[in-house]
């Protein structure tokens, strides 16, 4: 009876999970996945492990060089186009995933055109000052990449466990061998 009822709750408790994942994964928001498959790009990177930590949306004028200019001509050919579009600015976090085993814990700043589907940059945004103030907040807040909590704890139980069981075995199999009596002679000449 125990065991049926202790079955039941971990089949129940398994639907209830699986569930609740699926919800969350297609509850993501256009911007999430973009950066999910740009940073698919990335060596290492863990699926799907990017989070946002902080971000804005926003419609704002974005310049871009369309023809750059020939640095062999006097002339200047460069061609510029302004245009206004709604964007999404947002501080992610994500892992990189090392040996399997070792997680790196990473922060960068995407900027997003949601009306073109692409990716751009800060000088996209030359005469935006909130955009300006959110990026240099990101950078003043000093994020650094580093290794997370439980890689930190797994490589240390690691070093623990070569330090210890190098000796622990070697005292274990030293002088396992069979046994020579030892013959003494005390005989007298």
């Amino acid at each position: 009876m125990k065991k049926g009822f202790l079955f039941m709750v971990l089949v129940c408790g398994l639907a209830f999970f699986t569930f609740l994942s699926a919800v969350s994964a297609s509850g993501e928001s256009d911007f999430t996945k973009a950066v999910n498959g740009k940073l698919k790009e990335i060596n290492y990177y863990a699926n799907g492990s990017a989070t946002v930590v902080n971000s804005i949306s926003k419609e704002a004028e974005i310049t871009k060089i369309i023809t750059p200019d020939d640095p062999n001509t006097k002339e200047n050919e460069e061609e510029i186009d302004t245009y206004t579009a709604n964007v999404v600015v947002g501080h992610i976090a994500y892992k990189l995933k090392r040996d399997s085993i070792f997680y790196i814990q990473k922060h960068e700043f995407f900027f997003y055109d949601v009306d073109n589907k692409e990716f751009l940059m800060l000088g996209n945004f030359p005469d935006d000052q909130e955009i300006a103030t959110f990026y240099n907040d990101f950078m003043d807040a000093g994020h650094t990449a580093g290794i997370t909590l439980t890689s930190n704890l797994l490589f240390s139980l690691f070093v623990i466990m070569a330090i210890l069981v190098g000796p622990i075995l070697v005292m274990m199999f030293h002088n396992k061998s069979i046994p020579v009596p030892m013959v003494r002679n005390n005989s007298v000449m």
